[in-house]
């Protein structure tokens, strides 16, 4: 099935305050709402913070539906997450919120990071 490409966005400290209320608008009219929705968007939120405040331009926001799911990638162009993502509240939690609200992969290689997180449609 082909992808739907729902936002495209390059990240900056400027785009912040705007991406919860773009990824709900786009994940909403994709079908996700309820929970389901305010959820992932807390998520995708955390990765975006996380990004622009820990990594390196370029910073990207991808959200596209997969069939009866919606997926968002933040990919960075910092170091990466060393220890890997954390699955306790310790620190900062943005991580450990990721993995409780969504599917989360993350995958690091020496020219940056993406944060891919994922949603059932079903989750309202």
């Amino acid at each position: 099935m082909a992808n739907d490409l729902l936002l495209s966005l390059d990240l900056d400290q400027l785009a912040v305050p705007a991406v919860r209320r773009d990824v709900a608008e786009c994940a909403g009219a994709a079908g996700l709402s309820g929970v389901g929705l305010d959820d992932f968007v807390l998520a995708v939120h955390e990765a975006v913070t996380n990004a622009v405040r820990y990594a390196r331009s370029p910073r990207v926001l991808r959200l596209w539906r997969e069939g009866d799911r919606v997926l968002c990638e933040v990919s960075d162009g910092g170091p990466g997450i060393a220890s890997g993502p954390s699955r306790t509240p310790t620190g900062g939690r943005g991580l450990w919120l990721m993995h409780r609200l969504t599917t989360i992969v993350v995958s690091t290689a020496p020219e940056g990071t993406t944060v891919r997180l994922t949603v059932g449609l079903s989750r309202g």
